[in-house]
C-alpha cells in the first residue's frame, strides 16, 4: 500500500526547471548565467493522499446521452456495453452546474464514486478566450461553485483536460489551475491534473508544468484524456510522470483505446477527431494491481463525438461512433461485437 503521509521531493527536474527560469532572467538582463553548483531548491511538500478508490464502487450515471438515446430508440439493446459501465460526467461551464447537486445525491445514497470533469478554464482552445471562462475572476467563481454543487459527497475531480501540455500554458493558466486544485481540494475532493498523453509532451516537461500547476495538492493526475494511446504506453508514460512529480499517483482513460495502437490514418493529421478506426477499451476498474495507477477510467463517454470532423457533423452523442466503438471493442463478447455491427441506425430527423 501507498503511504498516504506527506512526501517530500528533492528532485532533479524541479532543480532543471528552476535553474532554466534563472538563465532566462540572467539573460534577459544581459547577464551570462553563473554555472557553479548551488544547493537543490526547497523541498516540495505534498498533501497527503485520499486513495478515494481504495475499496470504491464506481458510480453508474443512468441518464447519459446514450442511455437517453436508447431509452428513446426501440431495438437498441445492442448499446448496453456503454449504457451499462460508469463513465465520468463532464462538468463544460456554468450551464453543467444545475444537475450536479442530484448527482452528488444519487452517488452518496448508492454509496457509489462519483467521477466530474471540470472543464471550463479560460482559453480552453488557446484561441484567444473564444472558449471557456472569460476571465480568471469567472473561473475562480466557477470553480467554488462546482465544490458547493458536489456538496459533502467526496468526488474525483478530472481537472481541465488538455490545460497542462497546452500550446498556450503559461504562469496564468498554472496559478488557474493550482488555484482550483486548492479549492477543491480544500472541498475534500480528490483532483487529478490533466498530464496529457504519452505521444504529447515529453514527460520531463509535463512534470514541470505539472508542479507549477498545483499537482502537489493534489491526488495526482490523469493521462490518455478523450485519447486512444493504448494503455500500456499510457501506464509507462504515466509511471515516468509519477517518479517526476514525487511519487502522485494517476488515473488513466481507456474508454477509446481498446484497438491496442492509436489511429493512423492516410493523408489525416487530425486522427485524434473521429478516427474510422477506434474501439471500446477494457472496462473501468480500480484494481490495477499496479500501487502507481490509481484506477483505469471511461472519463470521455464513449460514442460522443470529438467535433466537426471525421465524418461526424455534431459534438453531442453519434449511435453510428458508437456502434463502430462495441464493434470493434476487442474485450467485449463476440455476441455483442456482432449485434453491436449489424445494428440499424434510424436516420437522424431532418
Amino acid at each position: 500500500m501507498r503511504e498516504a503521509g506527506a512526501g517530500r521531493l528533492r528532485g532533479r527536474w524541479a532543480a532543471a526547471g528552476l535553474a532554466v527560469a534563472l538563465a532566462a532572467a540572467l539573460a534577459a538582463c544581459g547577464t551570462e548565467p553563473d554555472t557553479t553548483l548551488r544547493p537543490d531548491p526547497p523541498a516540495v511538500t505534498y498533501a497527503p493522499l485520499r486513495q478515494p478508490f481504495e475499496g470504491a464502487t464506481l458510480f453508474l450515471d443512468r441518464d447519459t446521452p446514450a442511455a437517453r438515446w436508447q431509452r428513446a430508440t426501440p431495438g437498441s439493446d445492442w448499446l448496453d456495453p456503454i449504457t451499462t459501465t460508469p463513465q465520468a460526467r463532464w462538468v463544460n461551464g456554468p450551464p453543467d452546474l444545475a444537475p450536479v447537486p442530484a448527482l452528488a445525491r444519487r452517488a452518496a445514497r448508492r454509496g457509489e464514486l462519483l467521477v466530474v470533469v471540470a472543464y471550463w478554464i479560460p482559453d480552453r482552445g488557446c484561441a484567444g478566450y473564444q472558449e471557456g471562462a472569460p476571465s480568471a475572476a469567472a473561473y475562480e467563481r466557477w470553480v467554488r461553485q462546482l465544490a458547493g454543487a458536489l456538496g459533502r459527497t467526496p468526488a474525483v475531480v478530472v481537472l481541465e483536460p488538455d490545460a497542462v501540455p497546452a500550446d498556450c500554458f503559461g504562469p496564468a493558466r498554472a496559478a488557474q489551475l493550482a488555484g482550483a486544485v486548492r479549492i477543491l481540494s480544500g472541498a475534500g475532493h480528490a483532483v487529478y491534473l490533466d498530464a496529457g498523453h504519452s505521444a504529447w509532451k515529453p514527460s520531463g516537461e509535463t512534470a514541470d508544468r505539472l508542479l507549477a500547476s498545483g499537482v502537489a495538492g493534489a491526488e495526482g493526475f490523469a493521462v490518455n484524456v478523450s485519447n486512444r494511446q493504448p494503455t500500456r504506453a499510457a501506464q509507462a508514460w504515466g509511471r515516468e510522470l509519477s517518479d517526476l512529480v514525487g511519487g502522485r499517483p494517476f488515473v488513466v482513460d481507456v474508454s477509446r483505446n481498446g484497438l491496442g495502437r492509436p489511429p493512423d490514418e492516410p493523408g489525416r493529421d487530425d486522427e485524434w477527431c473521429n478516427p474510422a478506426r477506434q474501439g471500446l477499451g477494457v472496462p473501468p476498474t480500480t484494481r490495477t494491481g499496479r500501487p502507481e495507477v490509481d484506477a483505469l477510467l471511461w472519463i470521455k463517454r464513449p460514442g460522443e463525438s470529438d467535433g466537426i470532423c471525421g465524418g461526424e457533423d455534431t459534438y453531442l452523442f453519434s449511435p453510428r461512433q458508437a456502434r463502430t466503438l462495441i464493434a470493434n471493442g476487442a474485450g467485449l463478447p463476440a455476441a455483442a461485437r456482432r449485434a453491436a455491427a449489424a445494428a440499424d441506425i434510424p436516420a437522424r430527423d431532418g
